[in-house]
């Protein structure tokens, strides 16, 4: 029977912490890189100029929870903004159930995030109703509910970008329209903003137990 040498042992050990060190290492970039664009996206997010509440969770309506990037208050309503960050070249559409991301030559899939957002919007829907039902809202308020799914600029959509959705740096402009500062917040839309805030905050310290 051989015996492996103490030097063999020693470089083996040696080359298994190397490895080790560099899976850190790498983890560390990524989330270091992850972590840049949050704070880009809540930049842009704030120079909007708009009301809005940060990684909020409320009542799907069917005993389930939603999570929410981004709720921003704007003049005729509602805008649900749900964050990605993917890399390399992005193929998608509306309608298409998994869309393509090419990196480095290589093909991933990942769910459409516009399903998602849609799933969020008529969230925000319900409970808007809820708050109504329950005396917390005005009854008959006609605000609108609007979703959007920004990526960062570490991708790009070579063939074209599906309607809904923004680069971070052209969120501002395709929601001009939306946000028009001009325009005050009507009361009623304020006490719709301020139930939706306070049952967030209930829905969130329920989960937590």
């Amino acid at each position: 029977m051989e015996f492996v040498s103490i030097e063999v042992v020693f470089y083996v050990f040696e080359a298994i912490i190397a490895l080790g060190l560099i899976a850190v290492v790498f983890f560390l970039w990524k989330q270091s890189r992850k972590s840049r664009h949050q704070r880009h996206t809540r930049k842009v997010v704030e120079s909007l100029g708009v009301k809005y509440l940060h990684n909020i969770v409320l009542p799907d309506g069917i005993d389930g929870l939603v999570f929410i990037d981004y709720l921003l208050l704007v003049p005729d309503g509602f805008v649900v903004l749900n964050t990605q960050h993917s890399e390399g070249h992005l193929f998608g559409g509306e309608t298409i159930d998994q869309w393509s991301q090419v990196i480095n030559n290589k093909t991933y899939k990942f769910n459409n995030p516009l399903y998602d957002n849609q799933s969020a919007c008529q969230a925000v829907r319900w409970n808007l109703q809820h708050t109504i039902e329950t005396g917390n809202s005005p009854a008959n308020t006609p605000w609108q509910v609007q979703g959007w799914v920004t990526f960062s600029n570490t991708g790009n959509f070579p063939k074209g970008i599906p309607a809904q959705v923004s680069m971070i740096d052209e969120l501002k402009n395709n929601l001009s329209e939306i946000i028009n500062n001009d325009n005050s917040i009507d009361k009623n839309l304020q006490k719709s903003w301020d139930a939706l805030h306070d049952l967030s905050i209930t829905t969130q310290a329920e989960n937590k137990h």
